[in-house]
């Protein structure tokens, strides 16, 4: 079986390349999502929204992280990543700044948010440095210890 780590850069290097092709030919994207399975395959993984052209963002969110927490709780999937177009505000300055926001989490690893701030260019989209916080909505549930 894969380390925790290498399962979640996995997703990660799944996961982002959609968000620059998206981004590069439609300038924002609906949240989207990939997993991986319990025999180690990763795959993307829908929503289950409300059959429109322009869904709630919010919903869509919504749906995804149901669908992984119910394939989690299932033993269907040990890792997951959801992609997320956000603007980040920094709190001292009010500056705003677009992102592409993935949440991971892993079932033997703590979750963790990454950012990955991004700026539109005439040859197309610049990714920043990516930061890492701690995941605030986890997938998996941890027993307390």
């Amino acid at each position: 079986m894969a380390e925790p780590s290498d399962e979640i850069q996995e997703i990660l290097n799944f996961l982002l390349p959609y968000a620059e092709q998206m981004l590069n030919e439609h300038g924002e994207f609906y949240p989207y999502a990939a997993a991986v399975d319990s025999e180690g395959g990763l795959n993307a993984v829908g929503a289950d929204v409300e059959d429109n052209d322009s869904p709630d963002v919010g919903e869509v969110l919504l749906a995804l992280h149901e669908g992984l927490r119910e394939q989690a709780a299932e033993g269907a999937i040990r890792a997951s990543g959801i992609a997320a177009d956000v603007t980040l505000t920094d709190p001292d300055s009010g500056e705003t700044t677009d992102a592409v926001q993935v949440e991971l989490d892993h079932a033997e690893a703590d979750a963790v948010d990454v950012f990955v701030p991004y700026e539109t260019e005439p040859d197309g989209i610049k990714f920043g440095e990516l930061v890492a916080a701690e995941g605030r909505e986890p997938v998996f549930v941890r027993s307390a210890s």
